[in-house]
């Protein structure tokens, strides 16, 4: 019986360490690469607020530094690509800091 208790405790133990361990958030510092709205993903959204500061209205970026997703030092079509290849192929984008300014 003792040796149940034992092991029971550990496996309660273990239990409580992964969910302390992997429940938690873990929030990126700053804004990641190729998040343009800064709402925390990179979906669709950010390739089309792209789109229209390229082609369509020419609206201000919130983030102009995210939406460099290749990061050439320019925003342009090569940009627009590359976060949707990461959307529908999973490609990679470069994961570097973004320097956004806080005033949006």
């Amino acid at each position: 019986m003792r040796k149940c208790l034992i092991i029971l405790a550990a496996v309660v133990a273990l239990t409580a360490l992964c969910i302390s361990l992997f429940s938690q958030e873990y929030a990126v510092s700053g804004v990641q690469n190729g998040d343009v709205n800064m709402d925390g993903q990179i979906c669709m959204d950010d390739s089309m607020q792209i789109i229209y500061h390229l082609w369509r209205d020419g609206r201000d970026l919130s983030c102009p530094d995210a939406a460099d997703v290749d990061r050439s030092g320019t925003v342009d079509v090569n940009d627009v690509i590359g976060s949707l290849r990461y959307i529908f192929f999973g490609d990679y984008i470069p994961d570097c800091p973004i320097e956004c300014n806080s005033g949006y």
